[in-house]
């Protein structure tokens, strides 16, 4: 299949505030969600576009039931993508809606398929306001996002499992989790933000401070026997994980350029 975009192209007339209708109409029938992808990625200051809106629910056919019976419409036609990759519903489950205005596209998606555990202290949030012409409710809607913390560990650990054969949702998690410690001040202050990352991806993040590049096939080899180790209780915490002349892990580009792709997944199967 050629490259395409993957987003939903509303005809309908614009209503300022809208996109985050959903929030309310999930928190109307007391259904945990939360905000994913660009949206949360823009909450903390990541200068990107968003195209689909993706939430986070428990169970995204009781989520997309309400939202049917609240006007939106079901959009399920194949192919069945996240962001511009796509995903088998088998492994990558999904219902899609597109908004009443016809502006957005809302693509629920199980929580636990990524890797975030939808509880009080993993999520923040903010306040948003739903134009009259949308809804009666004139008070700001406090809209649910990750914690900085929770949405870093869920990236870097849907990342580490992402399937090697699926390139492109693998680049698009490792453009996102380079996105946030790029434009995300906090992530680099080591010392105040480290002990908020679950345990196992600790070194990750001190790797990633170390200079490390991140995205490519050899770091993430290099990281999941680190993360597996941290889990046993095998392994010791260190400023940096590996030499720093270790070119596949430092040099840009590095690792990506000494083989083949294909080649870079093959080894990631066998390992």
């Amino acid at each position: 299949m050629g490259f395409q975009l993957n987003y939903h192209l509303g005809n309908g007339k614009y209503v300022p505030g809208s996109r985050h209708k959903v929030c309310q109409v999930l928190s109307d029938q007391q259904i945990r969600h939360v905000v994913w992808f660009e949206d949360a990625l823009a909450h903390y200051g990541v200068p990107t576009v968003v195209f689909d809106l993706y939430i986070l629910v428990n169970d995204i056919d009781l989520a997309a039931d309400c939202l049917a019976k609240a006007g939106w419409i079901f959009d399920m036609q194949e192919p069945y993508l996240i962001g511009n990759a796509e995903v088998d519903l088998v492994d990558f489950a999904q219902q899609r809606l597109i908004s009443p205005d016809n502006q957005t596209r809302t693509v629920l998606l199980p929580a636990a398929d990524w890797k975030f555990s939808l509880t009080d202290a993993q999520l923040e949030f903010a306040d948003t306001r739903v134009c009259s012409a949308y809804s009666n409710n004139q008070s700001p809607l406090n809209v649910p996002f990750p914690s900085l913390a929770g949405f870093l560990d869920a990236l870097i650990e849907s990342w580490l499992e992402c399937p090697s054969n699926n390139t492109t949702l693998s680049l698009g998690l490792a453009c996102q989790i380079s996105y946030l410690y790029k434009y995300v001040p906090v992530l680099k202050q080591q010392k105040s933000f480290v002990e908020q990352v679950r345990y196992e991806h600790r070194q990750f993040h001190l790797d990633v401070l170390a200079g490390m590049e991140t995205g490519s096939l050899p770091f993430r080899r290099h990281q999941r026997p680190i993360r597996d180790a941290l889990r046993r209780g095998e392994y010791e915490l260190r400023e940096c994980s590996a030499p720093r002349d270790t070119k596949e892990l430092f040099f840009p580009l590095g690792g990506l350029g000494s083989k083949p792709l294909e080649e870079e997944q093959q080894d990631e199967d066998t390992s």
